[in-house]
């Protein structure tokens, strides 16, 4: 896993909050684990990742898409379907990711929210440079809320700290950048 348990529990909630009822939601980065809330009704979730057996295995999907963004960050979906799109713990990997932020908005609906969620833990040899220096939560915040603010078309840019309560450094933390898709 890329982030431990208690921080993949408090991601489970947040979406338990973030996610819309009977809404129909995208999963980028997807792959075999899930973090939305088993009780979470979608008319529709859509994954999207680079394994087809990972997301063969996936208990939240309605339909899956294999597809690596760094070479093809075109998504393959129509303009305004998704009522959200999430990242679970991989923003810190792609390489176009203004690219994949605009089409994130135009796969969104008017309002649509997107959520970034990302921990601490990586694979340094594969995270983009900047998301290395320096190597602070706050730092990785303000490069996702920059990837909102220049894909351009995005309002209410929030972060959201869902660390684990009693986090002392000791567990993984849990951030969420969220915005909205412009009306």
């Amino acid at each position: 896993h890329h982030a431990a348990e208690e921080s993949r529990s408090a991601l489970t909630e947040y979406y338990a909050a973030a996610l819309p009822d009977n809404g129909a939601v995208l999963d980028i980065c997807s792959s075999w684990t899930s973090h939305y809330p088993k009780e979470t009704k979608l008319s529709r979730c859509a994954i999207l990742g680079l394994n087809a057996f990972e997301l063969l295995a996936n208990p939240s999907k309605t339909e899956w898409t294999v597809r690596n963004l760094n070479t093809n960050p075109k998504l393959p979906y129509g303009d305004a379907e998704f009522d959200c799109v999430t990242n679970s713990l991989s923003v810190d990997y792609l390489t176009k990711p203004i690219e994949i932020f605009k089409e994130i908005r135009r796969v969104l609906k008017p309002g649509g929210l997107a959520c970034m969620a990302f921990t601490n833990r990586c694979f340094p040899s594969k995270v983009v440079n900047t998301w290395l220096n320096p190597y602070t939560d706050d730092h990785h915040a303000r490069v996702v809320a920059n990837y909102f603010y220049h894909a351009g078309g995005f309002t209410d840019i929030s972060v959201a700290d869902c660390s684990p309560t009693g986090w002392t450094g000791m567990q993984n933390p849990m951030i969420i950048v969220a915005a909205r898709r412009s009306s």
